[in-house]
């Protein structure tokens, strides 16, 4: 009879691996390969499966960790978990602060007045009151600033799963699962089902509460699989909350990608079509783990609601008096779209169609996803600067205070290839995104529109002036550059250029944004805040290892910044 904690692995895939450089380029999602103690590992795996690995390496040869990049992100997770954890408040726990003062490693501010909690509390803007003031491009009303936004989290998580595989040391591995148990556990709404994270919440380490009362997804879950082993019954009730909570029209799919958080609030007129993509990639993880067919209906009404396309033989919206369908061709739509139909056997075909189609008219309208030298930054009318008045202070020389979609200032430093705002994975967040698109389809126009977002980069190089950069930027080009450079469809001297740069990138990021253990928030900031990608730079600098070293286990690229 096996042990629960052995039943829970995934049943692993064996076969003789080729060499990394001989690897096909279209293997399966959750493939493991093994061979000659060598480990190639396929796309977007989930907590379990990291967890599979790390087993799998109690058995492999054990040999001492060695390289810089390894260090440093081993560095991190060791000081995250000493200092960075739920010490505060009546009821410690695993998770993570999303913001720490770099000398203290503490949170920054730890006890507020009664008035910063006035109002309704559906958006709090972390501004003032002792908080080290936002990064650039960071608005107030995102920040995390005393508890954990596990959406923030995700690549570190991830990275600690696979630092136990490298490493053999399992503690990394635990803590993961023990960050993801306390959240499924505690920080679930009981009323709507829908969690304590996303672009404007959090959970509170001092309050032990939700941080704020809105609910809204910020980035791809890979995690789905392990919140099922954990409790399948609050797992699925997430994905019933991103119905019931979140769609404020059910007749035809129509949202606000804003809902409730502790009561239902679900409303209309921001149906953004990225978010759409995040509900049916929880319905069809629901619809894999239940088999109940409402959440295939739940995704085709929302197809049909964003894309205008109808996946039946007859339209799914009902009375839909003068709503109109967005014929919308977003790119995370169109991902999570495809994702979605490789859990949905019955529907895969019909959906993975659709998305083809979507993909032809997207690029008969788009010929390059470089910025073009008239892109500026957006201006304010006098009234929204009058508005804006008491941020002003945040306005220094390189930096320029910008009102629309929300008060933040801009870099006029970087180029618009590194410049990084919220909300936005940037341009090299769009690359990491066509290469998952090549993966997917093995459509080469994706290959090539990441090269040319990969070539622009190593073109113009490191900026000269680096303080407003942030973490996540770096993270994602070294992964762009590891991951082209490892493909046998890049000729050998582009893979040397793209791995140089790759370390290049690495050495400068580690040199700017280390500080006592951690990274700053951006390149000037004297404190660490999730939110500006410290994870995004671990998984770069840990897959680049993997490449150098040799690794058994080679990391894919970053896919979660959609």
């Amino acid at each position: 009879m096996r042990s629960r904690a052995a039943s829970s692995v995934p049943e692993l895939k064996v076969r003789v691996a080729r060499p990394l450089d001989e690897q096909p380029d279209d293997l399966p999602p959750q493939r493991l390969l093994v061979g000659q103690s060598r480990v190639a590992v396929g796309r977007r795996p989930g907590a379990a499966w990291w967890a599979a690995l790390w087993l799998l390496a109690s058995v492999l040869p054990c040999r001492p960790a060695e390289g810089r990049y390894l260090h440093v992100v081993r560095k991190f997770a060791d000081t995250m978990m000493a200092h960075g954890t739920d010490r505060y408040g009546t009821v410690h726990s695993p998770l993570l602060a999303a913001m720490l003062d770099l000398r203290t490693l503490e949170l920054p501010v730890q006890s507020l007045p009664e008035e910063f909690f006035k109002g309704d509390g559906q958006l709090r803007e972390v501004y003032g009151f002792g908080f080290p003031d936002p990064p650039v491009g960071v608005r107030p009303m995102d920040r995390a600033p005393m508890g954990n936004n596990l959406e923030h989290d995700i690549n570190l998580l991830r990275s600690m799963y696979a630092l136990s595989f490298l490493t053999r040391d399992g503690k990394y591995a635990a803590h993961a699962d023990a960050c993801l148990r306390f959240w499924l556990l505690n920080c679930q709404s009981p009323e709507t089902g829908l969690m304590a994270s996303g672009e404007h919440n959090s959970w509170d380490f001092i309050r032990e509460k939700a941080w704020s009362d809105t609910h809204e997804v910020y980035r791809r879950f890979p995690f789905w699989d392990r919140l099922y082993d954990i409790d399948p019954y609050r797992a699925v009730r997430i994905a019933d909350g991103m119905w019931m909570a979140q769609i404020g029209n059910k007749k035809v799919g129509d949202f606000s990608r804003h809902a409730g958080y502790h009561h239902y609030r679900a409303e209309t007129g921001a149906a953004y079509p990225r978010h759409a993509g995040f509900y049916i990639w929880a319905y069809a993880n629901a619809y894999v783990q239940t088999r109940d067919p409402k959440y295939i209906h739940r995704i085709e009404v929302l197809i049909e609601s964003r894309t205008g396309r109808q996946p039946r033989p007859f339209s799914l919206l009902v009375d839909p008096q003068g709503f109109q369908p967005e014929r919308s061709l977003d790119p995370t739509l169109r991902l999570l779209l495809w994702e979605a139909a490789g859990l949905v056997p019955q529907r895969r075909e019909a959906w993975r169609k659709l998305v083809r189609e979507l993909d032809e008219e997207e690029f008969s309208r788009t010929k390059t996803l470089l910025p073009s030298a008239a892109d500026s930054l957006p201006s304010a009318t006098e009234k929204e600067k009058a508005s804006a008045a008491r941020y002003n202070e945040l306005a220094r020389p390189g930096r320029v205070l910008v009102v629309a979609g929300g008060a933040r200032t801009l870099s006029t430093t970087l180029s618009p290839i590194w410049r990084m705002s919220y909300g936005s994975s940037g341009v090299s967040g769009r690359a990491l995104l066509e290469l998952t698109r090549y993966d997917q389809t093995q459509d080469p126009r994706f290959l090539r529109r990441a090269e040319e977002i990969a070539d622009c980069f190593v073109e113009e190089g490191i900026p000269e002036v680096k303080s407003d950069l942030w973490p996540g930027a770096a993270g994602q080009v070294i992964s762009l550059m590891v991951s082209l450079a490892g493909r046998k469809t890049t000729p050998a001297e582009k893979a040397i250029r793209y791995r140089a740069f790759a370390r290049q990138v690495a050495d400068m990021a580690i040199e700017l944004f280390s500080c006592n253990g951690l990274f700053r928030a951006d390149g000037t900031a004297q404190h660490y805040e999730a939110i500006t990608g410290a994870d995004d730079l671990l998984w770069g600098l840990l897959q680049l290892h993997c490449a150098l070293h040799n690794e058994p286990l080679q990391l894919g690229h970053n896919d979660v910044n959609l």
